[in-house]
Formats: C-alpha cells, sequence, structure tokens
C-alpha cells in the first residue's frame, strides 16, 4: 500500500496549508471534499488543536481505508461517527464515503450545520490514472467503467453504447474540447451497431482510427470520464452548498486542473462577490453578497513543483472568504 499512496503527489500543498489559518479561540471545522490519497490532509491536521474536527469526503472507499490506516499512526487522533461524539482532548476525524454533491446533507446526518475552512482538490489521483484496475486510463485493455464510486452510477460502457451520437458529440466537444468531436461521435455510432464497445481497448481502436492527433485519446476519455461522474454539475452544486455552510471570515479554497472546473470556480466566487444581477435599474433579483474573492488571479504551481510533478501543471488555485 505505501508503493500505491506514493504515486498521488499533492499539487499546491504548501500553497493550500499555509491559507488555511488555525485559530485557538474557535472550534475549527475543516472539511476536506476530495481525499484521495492523505495529501494535503497530513499537514492540515499537524495545525488542528485539540477538539477541532477534520472532515474528509470520498467517494472511493478504498482511499478511506488507507488514510485510516494511515491515521493509527498518530497520536491523539479519535475517529468519530457525529459531532456528538467530539473528544476536546483529541484531533477528531469524521470519515465520509460519499461524493462531494452531497455535502450538505451528508454533514446534517452528522448534526454540523456549519463549517470553519472547506477545500476542494478536483483532479482524480493519480492512482485512479496510473493502476489498471480503477479502469481510467487507456494505456491496458480493461472494461469500460470510469466511475468513482463503482458501487453506483452508469459506467463508461453505458455512455458509448446506448447514448445517441449527438449526445456523444455533445459530451466530446463540451468536456473534452476535441475538434474531432464530430468525427469520432459518428464513428463510435457505427461500430457500436456492429458489436457492443466493452473495453478501453475497443474505444481507443475507433479513436485511433479517426484521428491521429497525440492528445485526441486523452481528450474523449476525460469527456466520458467527467459525463460518468457528473463532475461539472457537482462541481457547481457542492461550491454553492460550501458557501452556504461556511460561517463568516472563514474560506473556501478549490484547486482545479482543467479549464471547465475552474470555469465554474470562478464564475460561482463572483456570483457570490456581487450584489445584484440585474441589468435593469431596479433590482428584482435581491440578491445579497456572500463571498469575498482572495486571489484577483489563481495561484499557480512554481517552475520547481511542474519540474517535480508535471501533472501540477495545469493547475489553479483560487480562495474566497465568507462575507
Amino acid at each position: 500500500m505505501k508503493n500505491i499512496e506514493e504515486k498521488h503527489i499533492s499539487v499546491l500543498y504548501k500553497e493550500l496549508v499555509e491559507a488555511i489559518e488555525i485559530f485557538a479561540w474557535k472550534q475549527n471545522i475543516v472539511v476536506d471534499c476530495t481525499l484521495w490519497l492523505w495529501g494535503h490532509a497530513e499537514g492540515i491536521i499537524e495545525k488542528l488543536n485539540f477538539w477541532d474536527v477534520f472532515i474528509w469526503f470520498d467517494a472511493d472507499s478504498r482511499n478511506l481505508v488507507l488514510a485510516r490506516e494511515r491515521l493509527e499512526k498518530i497520536e491523539n487522533i479519535k475517529v468519530i461517527e457525529n459531532i456528538k461524539e467530539i473528544s476536546e482532548d483529541r484531533k477528531n476525524i469524521i470519515f465520509i464515503n460519499s461524493n462531494f454533491l452531497n455535502l450538505k446533507l451528508e454533514l446534517e446526518k452528522r448534526w454540523i450545520k456549519e463549517i470553519t475552512w472547506i477545500y476542494y482538490d478536483l483532479w482524480i489521483s493519480s492512482v485512479h490514472i496510473d493502476e489498471v484496475d480503477r479502469w481510467f486510463s487507456f494505456r491496458t485493455c480493461w472494461p469500460l467503467d470510469m466511475r468513482f464510486d463503482t458501487s453506483c452510477g452508469i459506467t463508461a460502457k453505458e455512455v458509448v453504447n446506448s447514448y445517441k451520437k449527438e449526445k456523444l458529440y455533445e459530451i466530446f466537444r463540451n468536456y473534452g474540447e476535441e475538434p474531432a468531436s464530430k468525427k469520432i461521435s459518428e464513428a463510435i455510432y457505427r461500430e457500436r451497431r456492429e458489436k457492443k464497445i466493452e473495453t478501453t481497448k475497443d474505444l481507443l481502436e475507433i479513436i485511433e482510427k479517426n484521428s491521429s492527433h497525440p492528445k485526441v485519446k486523452t481528450r474523449i476519455f476525460q469527456a466520458i470520464r467527467i459525463e460518468v461522474n457528473k463532475e461539472l454539475e457537482n462541481i457547481k452544486i457542492s461550491l454553492e452548498d460550501a458557501i452556504e455552510l461556511l460561517t463568516k471570515d472563514w474560506t473556501i479554497f478549490v484547486i482545479s486542473f482543467h479549464s471547465l472546473e475552474d470555469r465554474i470556480t470562478k464564475q460561482t466566487f463572483k456570483k457570490e462577490s456581487r450584489d445584484c444581477f440585474c441589468s435593469d435599474m431596479i433590482c428584482i433579483c435581491k440578491h445579497i453578497k456572500t463571498l469575498k474573492i482572495l486571489t484577483k488571479k489563481p495561484i499557480l504551481p512554481t517552475n520547481n513543483e511542474i519540474q517535480y510533478n508535471s501533472r501540477a501543471r495545469s493547475a489553479k488555485a483560487r480562495i474566497a472568504k465568507k462575507l
């Protein structure tokens, strides 16, 4: 398991950990919406005071198992089920095996109505990419799945074999920003009429026959993964819930790796930092701003980090404070 953990390198680690300021005068309730493999959480837990709470969300139960094993080696930690079990002489940890889409609902189940800090690392774990048994990569022939939570939801196989040709085109164009979207969606439609597309190899062969561009495979697989896991819709809903849950003067930190994710974050922050959206002289929307944006421009990884971890190249971080 140690080798598995070492494959995932947390991006913008220093920037995120330093941004989360832990206060002694108030109970800190910190939410990690995308646990992956420990990463940022380790640095934040070190900063926590006794009686503070750290909450971990992850749709992949295996990541939670690995995190529990790591916690067993740390003193003064208590795993609790809800806020009523809190220990005043321990750092309290709550594990939630769920997508961050369910942020508000899952916290309410545990009697938590307000939080002080929340952050998102919106990149899929390097383990999901590198290990063939996670089914995200086209490097090895494997059944088409691509779900973060393999216990529910549609699979990649269902997407490529049952979606209408027009819907596939829309997914490839919007989520993969692929110029050959129309050609590839038509090719998938033709091929599946002859036989079902069952594996990553089947899909890869169709893509390669219709485009020689080196990035097309990555774009198509990315687009399908986003569709399977409803990633963009989930981000928007979860960000809005997170802002509602935050207490005054406390912070939300979002690391994104794709222009679509960053756009959603930017637009959500911008919307919540304005008082009115009406174009007329008289306001009818009655919207009151809830955020102050702390990053006029996104935080980017340093050249040193990119050299050490090439997957950091596309990372952008945005921070906002609750008003």
